[in-house]
């Protein structure tokens, strides 16, 4: 009977030039322009001396600089892990890493990651948590999304991983366009891909407040958690009062977090109820009317609330077949014919579209 030897395992080194720090970039073009640079190569410190880097030479290089630099032997270094399935292996068999496909795609919260799962994904929940959580160093907690849910649009939230020693709440601090905002994606809407049209809002401002030469006064009724207010508040002198109100008390309260100004007024009150105050009537410059599904509905009662020649500034999910009725609707509710711009995709068949215009209210 023949005894086998386990197979040994093939060396991984290859040759390095060891090159003054200094001249890394160089040595690494000279490399590239001649074809001796294997591919996928990695530079690492040199061990024998922390001022110089070994660069990876491919064996059939007849290089000069072979001549000119020290040669080692090294193995290169292990690539890092790109995703969280290459931390699978770790944690599961190869067996139960075939049996499903593995989700690709997820989001990032502040420091939370949202991820859809299906029924055979779910079963595997809490070790996609854990295995995000060795990718992402800096993410706290992994939430499965189960989808948008409720009067006011909030994710179904299930926790899947939270790393040790933090809390578990869905609650987070975000950061857009330089300024941080609490959310919390369970209670609250939120959404990062309308920080364009919140950074065009602010431009809107800065040119009403120019026109006008003052501060200006602003109402937002469908503030959520303030993602449109904040730039506007750190631009020096360009707001003087400021109106903010939501229908969710949980926006509201983290609302109240993030605008401590004196110049705020915040509230928790339906948006259409509004005009029945004469104190807010004729009162600001800019309306933001961003209820899309809502807006043609509510902005008959919210245009009292400008003042004359006040700036209207909203937003519609409209499907293709609804855009000339829109735009009647709108010039009647605004006393003059209104553009409305497609901003981007909302479903297979609808846009998100923005208008932006003054009211006349000589013809209202």
């Amino acid at each position: 009977m023949v005894k086998r030897v386990a197979p040994v395992a093939p060396s991984r080194t290859m040759r390095h030039l060891s090159v003054p720090r200094q001249e890394t970039q160089l040595i690494l073009s000279q490399l590239k322009a001649e074809s001796a640079l294997p591919e996928g190569a990695r530079v690492q410190m040199d061990p024998s001396d922390p001022n110089r880097t070994l660069i990876p030479v491919t064996e059939e290089s007849q290089t000069e600089l072979l001549s000119l630099y020290p040669v080692i032997q090294a193995e290169p270094p292990t690539a890092p892990p790109r995703t969280y399935r290459d931390h699978l292996p770790s944690i599961l068999s190869q067996d139960e890493i075939q049996s499903i496909d593995w989700p690709t795609r997820h989001e990032f919260v502040g420091d939370l990651i949202l991820i859809k799962l299906d029924e055979q994904q779910r079963k595997f929940g809490d070790y996609i948590g854990k295995a995000m959580l060795m990718q992402h160093t800096r993410i706290r907690a992994v939430f499965e999304d189960r989808g948008v849910i409720g009067e006011f649009r909030v994710r179904d939230l299930s926790l899947l991983a939270v790393r040790d020693g933090f809390d578990s709440t869905p609650k987070t601090r975000i950061l857009e366009s330089g300024h941080y905002l609490w959310t919390n994606p369970s209670t609250v809407y939120y959404s990062a891909r309308l920080s364009h049209e919140r950074q065009g809002t602010l431009e809107c401002a800065k040119k009403l407040q120019a026109k006008l030469h003052r501060p200006i006064s602003v109402c937002d009724p469908y503030a959520g958690v303030g993602p449109s207010l904040t730039p506007l508040l750190k631009e020096p002198g360009l707001l003087g009062d400021l109106y903010a109100s939501d229908l969710n008390p949980a926006a509201v309260e983290l609302l109240r977090e993030n605008i401590t100004t004196e110049l705020a007024t915040i509230e928790c009150v339906d948006a259409r109820t509004l005009h029945e105050r004469s104190e807010l009537c004729s009162k600001f410059d800019l309306l933001l009317v961003n209820i899309p599904h809502d807006t043609l509905e509510h902005l008959p009662k919210l245009t009292p609330l400008l003042n004359d020649g006040g700036t209207v500034r909203g937003w519609i999910v409209l499907e293709e077949e609804e855009f000339d009725s829109a735009q009647e609707t709108l010039k009647k509710i605004l006393g003059k014919a209104v553009e409305i711009d497609v901003r981007r995709s909302y479903s297979a068949t609808a846009n998100l579209c923005r208008f932006e215009s003054k009211i006349i209210r000589e013809m209202m």
